[in-house]
């Protein structure tokens, strides 16, 4: 565990285990801590946890604004600090987003890219208007109450879900007795909204990611949003495959880590 200099900014950090290595790279809301238990399931392997720019323990500089693009620059600033290569990067939501910004920017670094269900709305239908819905929801309740981050991430998500799928409104309630995910999440609700909201509004750059030379799989999850295997879907078959499905995950990922810890050996083994 430690602070490690990059691109300007502090990021914290744990490395665990040797052997090939992991990089988890959550959504802003989701820092190390709820990585952790991914990280303890991959025995035989060096695995990388983070706090990306913006998340609790890692600094703001130049935050927000910089996209995934910075996003991706600093971790594959952390990987060069580490001496870290031919790494298996697992990226998750937002942080799939992220991912596949650090795949196709720097091919050397990454082997293998896992991007499981990434907010990328634009890619099919539909996706624009519910932005649009959110944004709204979002900026409504941010004019009403300046600086209730908490209220306004518990706004996203109700927004998503109430749009989506009315009847899912558990979806993302942590497990029974595993309330301390909720205290992460309130505790970081403000990168969430600051910084990967903007992220689910990039494009996707198409040709790059068809002709990129990482193996790139996508997946998502079976009791997740129907949007989720939709985005998944089409951006597998823009590189010519499909993606895989994650019997009973849903969104949040990092509640099922023996299913995402046997699905990330599944893919490196």
């Amino acid at each position: 565990m430690g602070y490690y200099l990059v691109n300007g900014t502090n990021l914290y950090a744990e490395v665990r285990g040797s052997g090939p290595v992991v990089l988890l790279i959550g959504a802003a809301d989701e820092d190390a801590e709820i990585y952790r238990p991914v990280a303890e399931r991959l025995d035989g392997y060096t695995v990388v946890t983070y706090d990306r720019r913006g998340t609790l323990r890692s600094g703001r500089e130049d935050w927000p604004g910089g996209g995934s693009v910075q996003h991706a620059d600093d971790a594959a600033g952390l990987l060069e600090v580490l001496g870290l290569r031919d790494v298996t990067v697992l990226g998750t939501s937002a942080g799939g987003i992220v991912a596949l910004a650090l795949a196709l920017r720097y091919p050397h670094l990454v082997g293998r890219a896992l991007v499981f269900e990434p907010g990328c709305f634009h890619t099919v239908p539909g996706g624009q208007q519910l932005l649009r819905r959110v944004h709204e929801a979002v900026t409504s309740h941010l004019a009403a109450h300046p600086d209730d981050w908490k209220g306004a991430s518990a706004t996203l998500g109700r927004t998503v879900v109430a749009s989506l799928d009315p009847d899912s409104r558990g979806l993302f309630s942590p497990p029974e007795g595993m309330d301390w995910y909720t205290r992460r999440f309130d505790a970081n609700a403000e990168a969430l909204i600051r910084g990967d909201f903007e992220l689910t509004r990039e494009p996707v750059d198409e040709n790059e990611l068809a002709s990129s030379p990482v193996a790139i799989q996508f997946s998502y999850g079976t009791a997740s949003l129907p949007i989720f295997g939709r985005i998944s879907t089409h951006l597998a078959e823009v590189r010519g495959g499909t993606p895989s499905r994650l019997e009973g995950v849903g969104h949040l990922a990092f509640y099922h880590p023996d299913a995402i810890a046997s699905y990330i050996l599944s893919q490196t083994d």
